[in-house]
C-alpha cells in the first residue's frame, strides 16, 4: 500500500478558514478523481476531513496557517500516486493562492 503525507503552510489563514473551505470543497474535489466512490465525514471540532473509498482513504487536518494530508491508496491505486498527489496540490494551490 502506497501513501504519502505533505504539510502545505497557508500564511494568516486561520484553522477556521482552512477547514471550511477544504470541507465545502472536497466533495467536488473528490468526484474528479478516479478513486471509486467516496465516504467523507468532517469534524469541525477537530478541524478535520476524513474520506474513505476502496483505493483509497486520507485525512486533511487543519491548523493555524496549515494544512496537513495523509492519503493512503490501494496496491491498485498506488500506481497513480504522483498523479493523486499532484492533483491535491494543485487544488490547494487553487484554494489557497499566494
Amino acid at each position: 500500500m502506497a501513501s504519502f503525507s505533505k504539510t502545505f503552510t497557508i500564511p494568516g489563514k486561520t484553522s477556521d478558514v482552512i477547514y471550511g473551505a477544504i470541507s465545502s470543497d472536497i466533495d467536488r474535489f473528490l468526484s474528479k478523481t478516479p478513486i471509486g466512490n467516496v465516504e467523507v465525514k468532517r469534524d469541525e471540532g477537530a478541524k478535520k476531513v476524513t474520506f474513505k473509498s476502496s483505493m483509497a482513504s486520507g485525512t486533511l487536518s487543519a491548523k493555524d496557517g496549515s494544512l496537513s494530508v495523509d492519503v493512503s491508496l490501494s496496491l491498485l491505486a498506488s500506481a497513480f500516486k504522483g498523479k493523486i498527489e499532484e492533483g491535491i496540490t494543485r487544488w490547494l494551490t487553487k484554494t489557497f493562492p499566494s
